[in-house]
């Protein structure tokens, strides 16, 4: 697996709320972590399985699709075996690595949030 590091420096402070900043990683229990844009991310959706490697979490999360190159901070784990670079890949949002009330409360905001509150039978 090739690693991917940004050096794109740090985010801007001064962002509209749509500028949101997210941190997301490639699977629940990854150590690297990248920080995107909120308007960057896009496919909103609740699930169990991770991008890449498909790993299977303990519970469910919220994952989306960005571009493999448009994290603005971190790294992220990411091969580059589906085809040439930049395409877009699953990440996994979770609440321990961003503010919950905060961000949640955006992503009402915007309809980004999955309708269903529902649970998946697996």
């Amino acid at each position: 697996m090739i690693l991917v590091k940004s050096d794109k420096g740090k985010p801007n402070e001064e962002m509209n709320p749509r500028e949101t900043l997210v941190k997301v990683r490639r699977q629940w229990n990854d150590w690297r972590i990248a920080t995107y844009r909120l308007s960057s991310l896009n496919g909103f959706h609740r699930d169990i399985i991770s991008g890449g490697v498909g790993m299977r979490a303990p519970f469910e999360s919220l994952y989306a699709y960005a571009s493999c190159d448009s994290y603005i901070d971190g790294e992220i784990a990411h091969s580059g075996l589906h085809g040439d670079c930049p395409h877009n890949i699953k990440v996994v949002i979770l609440k321990v690595d961003n503010k919950p009330k905060s961000f949640y409360e955006k992503i009402k905001k915007y309809g980004l949030e999955n309708k269903s509150r529902e649970r998946k039978q697996y």
